[in-house]
C-alpha cells in the first residue's frame, strides 16, 4: 500500500531540525519517505485502538497512523500543535496532538497499543527516561518501534551532500546517547539495520521493535 502523504508545502515547519520540506524530492526525500515505510511495516496488521507518536514534528506520519489506529495521538515539545492540527484536519486526518515532554508523558499506564519514536530519541535530553516512559504507557503485548540514525562518517557526508545540512551539528551527541539508551532499555528487542540492501555495518539507521 502506498504511503499517504500531504501535498508539498501543506504542513508547517515546526523547528530547526524539522525536514518536512525535504520529504518531497531528490535522494533526501526518498530516504525520508522510506523511513516511514520501514516503521509502518513493523506495525501490527490488525487495527489498533490507540497509538502514540512521540516527536510528531510537522505531523507527516500522522497520515499513516490515522489509518492504522482508531485514535492517533502525537506529543512534541514544540508549541505548534494547533497549527499542525488545523492542517491535518484539512486533509481529514483527525489526530490528537499535545505539547509535552517524552520523558514525562501525561498518559496513564498501559493505555496505548503502540508507541512510535521516528528519529526522535536522538533529540531527547534524557533518552533512557523517554524509553522507560514509552514502555510505561504501553499495554501488555503492545509494541514500541524506535528508529534512530547511527553515527557513520560516510553517511554523514552523503547526508550533507544531498540535504545541505550538517548532521554533526544537528545531532551533536544525541545519536550516541540514543544508541546507548536503546541498548540498555530495549536490549532484547528485535534490531534491524536499514536500508536492508546495504551491508549492516554501513546502514545509517537502526530500527528496533520491542514487545512489552
Amino acid at each position: 500500500m502506498a504511503l499517504r502523504l500531504p501535498k508539498p508545502g501543506h504542513l508547517p515547519t515546526t523547528g530547526p531540525v524539522d525536514a518536512i520540506e525535504q520529504y518531497f524530492g531528490g535522494v533526501t526525500g526518498l530516504l525520508l519517505r522510506r523511513r516511514l515505510a520501514w516503521v509502518r511495516a513493523l506495525l501490527p496488521r490488525e487495527p489498533l485502538d490507540r497509538i502514540l507518536e512521540i516527536g510528531y514534528g510537522s505531523g507527516v506520519f500522522q497520515y499513516e497512523l490515522c489509518r492504522t489506529a482508531r485514535v492517533s495521538v502525537g506529543i512534541d515539545v514544540h508549541p505548534r500543535a494547533p497549527a499542525v492540527r488545523r492542517r491535518l484536519a484539512e486533509d481529514d486526518v483527525p489526530s490528537l496532538l499535545v505539547q509535552g515532554d517524552g520523558g514525562r508523558l501525561p498518559f496513564a499506564n498501559g493505555c496505548f497499543d503502540a508507541v512510535i519514536l521516528l528519529s526522535t530519541l536522538e533529540f531527547v535530553p534524557r533518552p533512557g527516561r523517554c524509553l522507560r516512559e514509552s514502555r510505561r504507557v504501553l499495554r501488555p503485548g503492545g509494541r514500541l518501534i524506535l528508529l534512530t540514525p547511527r553515527e557513520l562518517p560516510l553517511a554523514d557526508r552523503l547526508w550533507s551532500l544531498f540535504s545541505g545540512r550538517d548532521a554533526t551539528a544537528d545531532f551533536q551527541t544525541g545519536r550516541r546517547d540514543a544508541q546507548v539508551a536503546a541498548r540498555r532499555e530495549l536490549g532484547r528487542g528485535r534490531r534491524l539495520r536499514r536500508p536492508a540492501w546495504i551491508p549492516g555495518w554501513m546502514a545509517p539507521y537502526d530500527l528496533v521493535s520491542w514487545v512489552e
